[in-house]
């Protein structure tokens, strides 16, 4: 029983001496191993352990531990010679370094630390050092001769080198790095002031112009702080591998040809990498790792502050890149700031797959030297998810931005090459200007490109800088839909909300699909003018239907807008309406499908005038309240010019309107160059004026068959009106098999010959492959042209039913007579028994003043 009652009393005894270790962790725990020719010289005065010693081979100094570990509140001074440029230390044993006090070199010396087993660096770790410092869990460093200082492998006599460490190798059992801290202090009103790393003191820092390295398996930075002035930050995490290090100026740079598969890094809980330059070489901040987070706030963020020669953030994630969980008070993000004599530092990102959601990245400029431009290359798949409007976001709802903010600097460029792109919930990759400077230009090459629920791209200048150039490259296909009730439209986009002009958009992809209110856009609601818009889709342009809540369209336009009250507070600057010009809108592609109340239009609702619209397409196709248009309320009205093999209007309607507000613009003009043309149901192609002229329409047709109720009309209320002129159009009707019983009814002309509308004179040209009309004295040809005014608007006709309508021979039914009808509509009719034939009758009614229907 005693024996018992003994063991029992050690073992508690045992057990509350190991619980006391880890509640109250001695000062320090730095142990040297005996290894190396002159071994360390460890002293210990109060909280401070002085480490002296060693093994010096000329200008570098080693050290080897059993155990090496800092306690809070612990000091340990590296007691080095003046001439020692680097120290380089290795722990042997099997437990991971605990560093939460403070670490101390003389003179300049660089400080290296390996241990294969891990590094924590708590909250209250410190450096006070002259030179960089390396941490790392590799299992040796390399020297340039070849040789190494191995943390694995530890001879009684290692071979200790004069030459420059040259790179690192891991083993096959990686330890972590882990920093803590408290998370970093940023406000947003920080992001546009110069900071002072200084301000960071809390953090693991070294002097200017040095190097912070962390290099290891995995990194986590939980709330921890990284910083330095002119200087650079290197987070690396390694798998399986080596990594090359080589001296540059006062600093180390690092690069990883050499290893196969990378680790993950980790920045939570407010973590800061920060970097700021005075002068000099510039803020270099270099990420690698196969999965790189950045979340609850955590921030990447470098500033310019005077002159510097380069500098740049590069993140490469083998695999992914992930920003995510802003918080209300921080943003998860990857930042420049400029405002110094220089251009800012550039963000390069290489990553297969990479996910933002309501976080940012983003340069910016606050100077006269242009903000740094973001880079992002050989990306799988990026996906960015806008941020719930409440979270608090100084920069946008989340996405990729460049921004000029105050003076002339010009913003950085966004160029990307990715191979599918989603843009969802009010993200957006955007530049932009609110200052003299111009905002810069985007650049994507994609394949596939998806925009929901007010998802944007594109470029919007808010002064007097001009807006940037947006181009966009997709190989397989762009889909832009929907909208948000917050920000509006799903949009690819370049704007200007002042002075300075918009930039142009141009597009280029196989396919491009727009529908439930969603659009591409050039515009002002300014005084700056819009920029000119081309699409090329050699396959098809759809744009369909509207937004369901809203019921606004779908769109393709160009234009100068009258900016929504709702925004009046935010962009005070801004006219009541625009006096700028809409730009020119260009589509080309193989198929135009525009339908359910969409629209594709140059638009001017201020003082200036409409750009022009042309459409080049093999078919196109308009329907169910589809519209082409070029308006505007006082300026002068925009002209379409329209080529395509087939053109087919079902219920839509082709129009340029002019002096919407009672002003003297002249109407546009509209002229359509097409093999086969329908006019089916309630379509109509006018060309109006208020108290200008009316526009003039000039068709050039093979075909050309028309309902009823279509409208062809060239008008001004006030003024002169303009001319409708049909070159070769043709009918067969017997060849119409898919509704032959309504074929046979009367023919119809359905415009004016020269018949009066307010003031004006228009005139209706009908010309065939006879000759024109020599006088109104003179009868029709034998071979009259025919117009249908009965295709059932239930008639689908494909483009291959068309062409054998036009491919059929069949007898062509002459007209035997002319009639004019109690509302003035003129008549061709083949059935001779409803008239007697007069010649003189289609003389009269040319040269009368007669009402006539414009709306048959």
């Amino acid at each position: 029983m005693e024996t018992k009652h003994y063991t029992f009393i050690k073992l508690v005894f045992v057990s509350t001496f190991i619980s006391s270790l880890t509640i109250f962790p001695c000062k320090a725990q730095i142990i040297k191993d005996g290894t190396l020719p002159n071994n360390s010289i460890i002293k210990t005065q109060g909280n401070t352990i002085t480490i002296e010693g060693g093994t010096q081979a000329e200008n570098n100094l080693f050290h080897s531990f059993q155990n090496f570990s800092v306690s809070n509140g612990g000091i340990v001074l590296f007691n080095n010679s003046a001439n020692i440029q680097n120290i380089i230390s290795r722990v042997t044993g099997t437990s991971a370094s605990n560093i939460d006090g403070l670490i101390r070199a003389n003179g300049t010396a660089n400080l290296f630390l390996i241990n294969p087993n891990g590094i924590v660096f708590g909250q209250n770790a410190r450096l006070d050092i002259g030179g960089s410092f390396l941490a790392s869990t590799a299992n040796s460093i390399k020297f340039t001769d070849g040789s190494q200082f191995s943390a694995v492998n530890t001879p009684n006599q290692p071979i200790l080198t004069i030459s420059v460490p040259s790179g690192l190798q891991f083993g096959s059992n990686l330890g972590v790095i882990q920093v803590q801290g408290t998370g970093r202090i940023i406000q947003d009103s920080d992001f546009r002031v110069p900071l002072d790393a200084n301000k960071f003191s809390n953090s693991l820092q070294v002097k200017p112009d040095k190097t912070l390295a962390l290099i290891g398996g995995d990194i986590l930075l939980e709330g921890g702080i990284l910083s330095t002035k002119n200087g650079r930050i290197e987070l690396g995490s390694i798998a399986k591998g080596d990594t090359n290090i080589k001296q540059e100026n006062n600093g180390w740079s690092f690069s990883y040809d050499k290893t196969s598969i990378f680790g993950d890094i980790k920045l939570s809980e407010n973590a800061l990498v920060y970097v700021n330059s005075l002068k000099g070489e510039g803020n270099t901040i270099n990420i690698q790792g196969r999965n790189i987070r950045i979340l609850n706030g955590s921030l990447i963020f470098s500033q310019n502050q005077e002159y510097k020669q380069n500098g740049e953030i590069t993140v490469n994630a083998s695999e992914l890149l992930e920003l995510k969980d802003s918080t209300q008070f921080s943003l998860s993000a990857i930042f420049t700031s400029n405002f110094g004599k220089t251009a800012g530092e550039n963000i390069q990102i290489n990553a297969n797959k990479i996910n933002i959601e309501g976080s940012q990245i983003a340069t910016t400029t606050f100077s006269d030297a242009s903000g740094g431009n973001i880079v992002v290359n050989n990306v799988d798949n990026l996906k960015i998810i806008g941020s719930d409007p409440s979270t608090a976001n100084p920069f946008g709802y989340g996405g990729i931005n460049t921004f000029s903010y105050i003076n002339h600097g010009v913003g950085g460029n966004i160029v990307g090459k990715i191979k599918t792109l989603i843009l969802e919930n009010r993200a957006n990759i955007t530049t932009n200007s609110s200052s003299y400077g111009s905002a810069g230009d985007v650049k994507l090459s994609t394949e596939n490109i998806t925009l929901k629920n007010g998802g944007g791209l594109g470029s919007t200048t808010f002064n007097m800088g001009k807006g940037g150039n947006v181009f966009v490259n997709a190989s397989n296909q762009i889909e832009i839909i929907g909208v948000s009730p917050s920000v509006g439209a799903s949009t690819i986009k370049a704007g200007t909300f002042g002075s300075g002009d918009a930039g142009i958009l141009e597009i280029n992809t196989p396919r491009l699909s727009i529908r439930e209110g969603a659009g591409v856009s050039t515009s002002t609601v300014s005084s700056g003018n819009s920029g000119s818009l081309t699409i090329n889709a050699p396959d098809f342009i759809e744009v369909s239907g509207v937004d369901s809540n809203s019921n606004n369209p779908s769109f393709i336009d160009s234009s100068a807008a009258i900016l929504d009250e709702s925004l009046r507070v935010r962009f005070s600057r801004v006219p009541p309406n625009p006096t700028g010009d809409a730009g020119k809108l260009t589509l080309k592609t193989g198929s135009l499908n525009i339908k359910d109340g969409a629209q594709v239009s140059v638009g001017n609702y201020g003082s200036g005038n409409a750009g022009k619209l042309e459409i080049i397409a093999k078919d196109i196709n308009i329907k169910n309240n589809g519209s082409v248009n070029a308006t505007t309320a006082v300026g002068q009205g925009g002209d379409i010019d329209i080529g395509s093999e087939n053109l087919l209007l079902r219920n839509s309607s082709i129009s340029t309107t002019a002096g919407q507000q009672g002003t003297n613009g002249d109407g546009g003009n509209i002229a359509i160059d097409t093999k086969i043309l329908f006019s089916l149901g309630n379509s109509s192609i006018t060309a109006n004026a208020f108290t200008g002229e009316g526009g003039n329409i000039f068709i050039n047709t093979d075909w050309f068959f028309y309902s009823l109720n279509s409208r062809f009309e060239a008008s001004s209320q006030f003024g002169i009106n303009g001319q409708v002129d049909i070159n070769g159009f043709y009918f067969y009707p017997n060849s119409m098999k898919a509704a032959p019983e309504a074929i046979r009814e009367t023919p119809k002309i359905a415009s004016l010959c020269q018949s009066r509308s307010g003031i004006g004179i228009s005139k209706f040209v009908v010309t065939g492959i006879d000759s024109l009309l020599p006088s109104p004295n003179d009868l029709p040809s034998n071979n009259p042209i025919w117009q249908d005014n009965s295709i059932s608007d239930q008639v689908n006709i494909s483009s291959e039913e068309l062409k054998s309508i036009v491919q059929e021979t069949a007898p062509i039914i002459e007209a035997q007579a002319l009639i004019s009808k109690p509302d003035g509509t003129v008549v061709l009719t083949a059935k001779s028994d409803l008239v007697t034939a007069d010649a003189a009758l289609f003389a009269s009614l040319c040269s009368a003043e007669a009402k006539t229907s414009r709306n048959q």
